[in-house]
């Protein structure tokens, strides 16, 4: 194979190149020591799901198993101290619900703010838009007296009723419906269609990618959440996976091999969750001003 020496006046992209080099060095250093940064304890987290006791605590840190094993994970699947089958239902039950009635309760509230036309729309959206500055944990204390005089407490109601009208999806929800053409509508309109007949069959089909990024952001909320289910539930059958594993792991304080293992368990539906839904998540984000 012979390389051709370029003619005169051939257009060659060397120079380019070039130019881009030093720019593209600095990027691409800072972009993989954040990688590594953001990785590192995942991976950690993994290997030490699958070291022995005696190499999970050896110094110097071994980043890479020794002896591989998956007692950890039998450990933890069949010990009788702990039912962490029962927890993932618990999870996939309350988050699964909970997703469904987060995007049905914020797609009927952003539908009238976009697209109907009454007096004091915009007062309506920034007043609900400005409770974003409120501190969730404000809100604590009111709400579980509110479950305790629901008599909720240590329930699926408890659960999944509190947070399902979310402000952050009525205003993606609503920067959607902004954009879609209002021809549309105004065509369904001429044909008799009424408002949940344009919303259940023009709005809701085109707003695919909107709706299920909100479904992954509301299901990954759900299931991570730690701190309102450990007030709300104290029966261990009734416990999420996260709240679970805490008294999981006090009973093994010092065996990080078991406690990485149910860690590890706890992250692979939030992952498959993301991993299904990812290119649904770049096209609601890219459409709703949240992704340059």
């Amino acid at each position: 194979m012979t390389i051709s020496a370029p003619q005169p006046g051939q257009v060659t992209n060397a120079p380019f190149k070039k130019r881009r080099l030093p720019r593209d060095i600095p990027r691409f250093l800072i972009l993989s020591f954040l990688s590594i940064l953001f990785l590192a304890p995942v991976y950690w987290m993994i290997s030490t799901s699958f070291k022995t006791e005696a190499d999970a605590i050896a110094t110097p840190v071994q980043w890479w198993p020794a002896n591989p094993t998956l007692d950890n994970y039998i450990a933890v699947l069949t010990s009788p101290d702990g039912n962490i089958l029962r927890w993932t239902w618990n999870s996939l039950y309350v988050a699964l619900l909970f997703t469904v009635l987060h995007v049905v309760v914020c797609a009927l509230t952003a539908y009238p703010l976009a697209r109907m036309n009454f007096k004091g729309r915009n007062a309506w959206f920034w007043i609900i838009l400005s409770s974003l500055m409120i501190p969730g944990i404000v809100t604590l204390v009111p709400t579980y007296i509110m479950m305790l005089n629901f008599n909720w407490i240590n329930s699926y109601h408890a659960l999944i009723w509190p947070g399902i009208s979310g402000v952050f999806g009525v205003f993606l929800l609503r920067q959607f419906f902004v954009a879609i053409p209002k021809e549309l509508e105004e065509a369904a309109t001429l044909d008799g269609a009424s408002n949940f007949q344009i919303l259940w069959r023009i709005i809701l089909p085109l707003s695919v990618p909107s709706l299920v990024t909100l479904a992954v952001f509301a299901f990954m909320g759900s299931w991570n959440n730690f701190l309102w289910p450990l007030f709300t539930v104290t029966d261990v059958d009734k416990m999420t996976l996260p709240v679970g594993i805490t008294t999981f792991s006090q009973r093994y304080t010092t065996e990080y091999g078991k406690l990485m293992a149910s860690t590890t368990l706890a992250a692979v539906p939030a992952l498959i969750a993301y991993l299904v839904a990812q290119r649904f998540l770049e096209a609601g984000l890219s459409t709703t001003g949240l992704k340059e």
